[in-house]
């Protein structure tokens, strides 16, 4: 009797796995290879860049369409590692006009990355509201003096309850993430963004930290900003990896990712 309840647990919990896989986005998954001596520097040689996803359709452009001139101006492809302290999140971003920055203005109104992250692989992928255990991390940056600045602001507005875990860093100039590593590296055409984001980052007492393991799967997507004058709205756009639009009329609401996580893609972790 105790192996057939041991087998029904193992069974029920292998389902809710495989529903998690394919609940989501069809076709966005990311395989996160776990890391090997990950350097953070902006050189990506350690680095499986076989694995990864891109944004660089117009289908996949969720705002401002009329101000996107191809893939040149604003495109990026994201690979993910992992440990089980933390994520390593690398992107290499094709931009004509990189990083336009300016200080005071919300950081998702910049030239930025948001990153999508579920850190609780048994949730519901098909809920419609926002949990405790879902992200919405904006990535932004400044270059001064060929140095960096890293600012992250986390957006946790459209959490009804967030156990704890409120908005922080919305209006930049703040790092948010202790221990956070990142590194910036100009290419032709773009910059390559390397980084680390510890998972402890993303608990506390009431929200537990995500462990990742081989074969474990959770909710995840990804935005691009582009900013092309340090005055935001006046000429952006906003690409989403999961996003599959038709005609010009293009606005967030259409593929409202920032409040319906059913909509994100997903990413599993592998050896």
């Amino acid at each position: 009797m105790k192996k057939q309840i041991s087998l029904l647990a193992s069974i029920t919990l292998i389902m809710c796995f495989a529903t998690s896989v394919l609940a989501y986005t069809e076709g966005k998954n990311l395989e996160a290879p776990k890391a090997q001596n990950v350097v953070i520097d902006g050189d990506l040689s350690e680095w499986d860049t076989a694995r990864g996803l891109k944004i660089d359709d117009q289908s996949q452009i969720i705002d401002q369409i009329e101000h996107w001139d191809g893939v040149e101006d604003c495109s990026m492809e994201i690979y993910v590692m992992w440990d089980e302290e933390n994520l390593y999140v690398a992107m290499k971003i094709m931009d004509d006009t990189p990083l336009v920055y300016r200080e005071g203005f919300p950081l998702d109104e910049l030239d930025s990355v948001i990153l999508f992250l579920s850190t609780d692989p048994l949730a519901d992928p098909e809920r419609t509201e926002y949990t405790a255990t879902d992200w919405r991390i904006v990535q932004s940056a400044d270059r001064f003096n060929n140095n960096y600045d890293f600012f992250i602001y986390v957006d946790r507005e459209m959490i009804a309850d967030n156990k704890g875990w409120g908005t922080r860093g919305e209006y930049g100039d703040e790092l948010v993430f202790d221990d956070y590593e990142g590194a910036i590296v100009k290419v032709d055409g773009g910059i390559v963004w390397e980084g680390r984001i510890p998972l402890h980052n993303l608990s506390n007492a009431d929200i537990p930290r995500l462990v990742p393991a081989a074969g474990m799967t959770v909710g995840f997507d990804f935005s691009i900003l582009d900013v092309d004058l340090p005055c935001p709205g006046i000429h952006s756009l906003r690409i989403q990896s999961s996003a599959r639009l038709d005609g010009r009329d293009r606005t967030p609401a259409m593929h409202d990712v920032d409040r319906n996580p059913s909509l994100w893609g997903t990413l599993t972790f592998v050896e």
